[in-house]
């Protein structure tokens, strides 16, 4: 099912991207999605029914983007925090070579339920489960870094760019919503990170607008930077007020 829904959203390139992906494990992600959502809480009751496209095909299609874009190797260390219950982080695991991968997250139960189904059914070597806030955790030299449903952007970028080595990315995965760009310029310079590509991902306007931005760490944030979680938190307040 699942490859046959792939090559029909993608004529273009699904060929390419099923040959990326182990789709069994995909597969069995889903089932554990279906199974256990009500328990997790992990989607809403009007979402549940697109669970598929809406989340895994969404998220694979931005693996995939980001596997064309830059490197990605077994020995690489990619972050995916605020994952709840591993989205778009499992998606890398389902590459045929997959990462180590780090998942992040607060809420202990949705997170929970992901840690049992990875260790009950697959070997977790390069896989790390963390309970806490992203701002609280300290892992040094993380190369990739992935949010899709966390921290509104730019906001997002400084409470783990700490994490990131030189070079590394940090790639949030954003919908229609336009950003302050001046907010947005004045902070990834404080932070130290440029924009090096951003992606229209038009293979997804069957859900909206998706945009994907490569932001690289060139150097170490300015002195202030990255600030505290409530300095952060006000500024998000009055930016939406």
């Amino acid at each position: 099912m699942l490859n046959e829904v792939i090559l029909e959203l993608f004529p273009e390139n699904g060929r390419d991207i099923l040959n990326l992906f182990e789709l069994s494990k995909v597969e069995q992600y889903y089932s554990f999605l279906l199974e256990k959502d009500e328990e997790g809480g992990f989607f809403s009751r009007t979402d549940r029914e697109h669970i598929l496209k809406r989340h895994i095909i969404e998220s694979l299609y931005h693996v995939y983007k980001i596997f064309k874009s830059i490197t990605v190797s077994r020995e690489t260390v990619i972050l995916d925090f605020g994952t709840g219950p591993g989205l778009p982080g499992f998606l890398f695991f389902c590459l045929k070579q997959p990462p180590e991968i780090i998942f992040v997250d607060s809420q202990k139960k949705r997170l929970s339920l992901l840690e049992t189904f990875v260790k009950q059914n697959f070997k977790i070597n390069e896989i790390s489960f963390y309970y806490s806030r992203i701002e609280d955790l300290k892992i040094p030299g993380v190369d990739i870094i992935v949010s899709r449903a966390s921290i509104p952007y730019p906001w997002s970028a400084e409470v783990c760019v700490k994490l990131l080595k030189k070079g590394g990315f940090f790639i949030p995965f954003l919908g229609a919503k336009k950003n302050d760009s001046e907010i947005e310029s004045k902070l990834l310079n404080n932070l130290g990170l440029v924009c090096e590509k951003s992606l229209d991902l038009n293979e997804l306007n069957f859900l909206g607008k998706r945009t994907v931005k490569f932001l690289k760490k060139r150097k170490e944030a300015n002195y202030g930077f990255p600030r505290n979680w409530k300095l952060i938190s006000k500024e998000i307040k009055q930016k939406n007020e």
